[in-house]
């Protein structure tokens, strides 16, 4: 009982405007390069693009001799051909992101087959996530509820796997995503959920009544540290 309260205590609802989200996570990452520590931050697709190309801007201009300590890997990823139009990555590189002098895996880069790919995912993860002193999740949430590639009643969800990373098609993209084995070991979590279609997955985030295979967002409980930015909630209540 107390874990679940522990938890519960860890999550913070904050209605602000995206800038507050990109201001905080800059300055944590920085905070971790100037200590000399290495950072590792798990990116997101969709909506989190615009906002991690303003975070990497941020940080470039605060910690531009700092970037050697800076490691950036994609939560998930749909896979395809290196630069495939779905591609997180490619999206993100289309927007302007621009990593300098960081560390920024592309893990299509080697054009393999699906099984071979996720295994070199797997490996890239496993070494990142071994070698990072501070690591910094950036999540968006789908209006399904689903947090990085994990799709509610997906094999992500229902199948027991303790490995870092999953693939598995599904009804929109063949899927490769960290799994919680691998998220649980992010030390400071950032969801950003802005939008109508995010206050009903909002609400039940908040509320903490649906499972994993439901609501895979609820995951998040189980992180040290998360901060929800976003325009419906904040606290521990609904305005």
């Amino acid at each position: 009982m107390y874990s679940v309260i522990l938890f519960i205590v860890s999550m913070k609802f904050l209605r602000e405007d995206k800038s507050a989200a990109e201001k905080a996570i800059a300055k944590k990452i920085c905070e971790g390069l100037f200590k000399d520590k290495k950072v590792l931050w798990l990116v997101s697709g969709g909506s989190n693009i615009q906002i991690e190309k303003n975070v990497m801007d941020m940080i470039r201009n605060h910690a531009q001799d700092r970037l050697g300590g800076l490691a950036i890997l994609p939560i998930d990823e749909r896979y395809g051909a290196q630069g495939h139009e779905d591609s997180n990555t490619e999206m993100m590189r289309q927007a302007g992101f621009a990593p300098g002098n960081a560390v920024w895996i592309d893990v299509l880069m080697h054009g393999l087959p699906f099984d071979q790919t996720v295994e070199f995912y797997s490996e890239v993860a496993g070494t990142a996530l071994a070698n990072a002193d501070v690591i910094v999740g950036q999540f968006g949430m789908g209006s399904d509820g689903h947090i990085a590639g994990i799709k509610p009643e997906s094999p992500a969800t229902t199948e027991p796997d303790e490995s870092t990373i999953m693939g598995y098609n599904w009804e929109d993209y063949t899927r490769m995503t960290l799994m919680p084995a691998a998220l649980k070991q992010i030390t400071n979590a950032y969801l950003i959920a802005y939008g109508d279609d995010k206050k009903k997955p909002l609400l039940r985030l908040q509320k903490h009544d649906r499972s994993f295979q439901k609501l895979p967002a609820v995951l998040l409980y189980e992180l040290p540290k998360v901060i929800v930015y976003n325009d419906q909630l904040k606290g521990g209540g609904t305005e």
